[in-house]
């Protein structure tokens, strides 16, 4: 597109370079934020296994037992006591407690690491306790035993019963 600048004192007109357009909305007006997120949403979680894990309406709750495989092939057993949702799921994380040689261990495992191969859910209680986040129940008779031991019992009794 050429563009002309005509002066009306000297009748005379200047040709002036090549003006480029606007460059397309990438964004389709979409808040900057907003996109980002999804983006990342899109590049951690393709198929959408874990934002499901976190679901409120179905997704998992605190008090089921869940067993986390990381990419080195590590696993870790534990009872979930909070899960921290973030605003848009990405900064989402699970706190699960177990017991290993009768000393309470916690840890905080951020759902949407690049390192977690695996999330699975090993046990949902009959009967949940109550609130959302169980930091009440550290140290009381609710507190979780073995975890390990205990899938290892529950599986035991599943087979025995086939």
């Amino acid at each position: 597109m050429i563009y002309y600048v005509c002066d009306l004192i000297t009748n005379s007109c200047l040709a002036l370079p090549t003006v480029y357009e606007g460059l397309p909305a990438k964004r389709n007006g979409e808040n900057v934020m907003t996109y980002l997120h999804k983006q990342l949403l899109q590049k951690h979680d393709p198929t959408g296994k874990r934002r499901a894990l976190v679901d409120r309406t179905n997704g998992l709750r605190a008090g089921d037992i869940i067993k986390v495989t990381y990419m080195d092939r590590t696993d870790v057993v534990g009872q979930i006591i909070a899960i921290k949702r973030g605003q848009t799921n990405l900064g989402t994380n699970i706190l699960i407690r177990n017991k290993i040689t009768r000393v309470g261990c916690e840890v905080r495992i951020p759902l949407f690491s690049p390192k977690l191969r695996n999330v699975e859910l090993l046990h949902k209680p009959k009967q949940y306790n109550s609130r959302s986040k169980q930091y009440y129940i550290r140290n009381s008779k609710r507190d979780v035993d073995d975890l390990e031991a205990f899938v290892k019992r529950k599986h035991k009794k599943d087979t025995q019963k086939k």
